[in-house]
């Protein structure tokens, strides 16, 4: 959550930064595409940064119920299946399931955000 909303006002800003030259296009359409553009590369770290405890998360309750394994036992399980690369099976999927729900729910809090009348993410001045 943390790297996820950070992450999204830092992108925002940068973008912001990045296409103030850009006064001629209408503010509505810059807002909302500096809005998709920064909720889309926050939910690429948003991703990066939960998927090895998500796989930590899977190892721990695949495979025998019954048998009992510290944290510690299942790092070295999945360390010793594929090295650290093992912590990021399945990353390409989840950038296409969670990324987009990320970039969904980050677009919609800066649209209700707007909406009650405080400024958009990112925007110059709101730090």
């Amino acid at each position: 959550t943390m790297a996820k909303q950070v992450s999204f006002d830092v992108f925002a800003a940068m973008l912001y930064g990045a296409l103030a030259g850009y006064a001629w296009l209408p503010h509505a359409e810059l807002a909302f595409g500096v809005e998709v553009g920064a909720a889309f590369l926050a939910s690429i770290i948003a991703c990066i940064a939960s998927h090895p405890g998500d796989v930590l998360l899977t190892e721990t309750y695949k495979g025998d119920k019954t048998a009992t394994s510290g944290l510690g036992t299942t790092i070295t399980r999945v360390y010793n299946e594929g090295g650290v690369k093992a912590f990021f099976r399945g990353l390409s999927a989840r950038f296409v399931h969670v990324g987009c729900i990320i970039t969904f729910q980050l677009v919609i809090y800066d649209q209700i955000k707007q909406g009650l009348g405080l400024p958009a993410s990112g925007l110059p001045g709101t730090h």
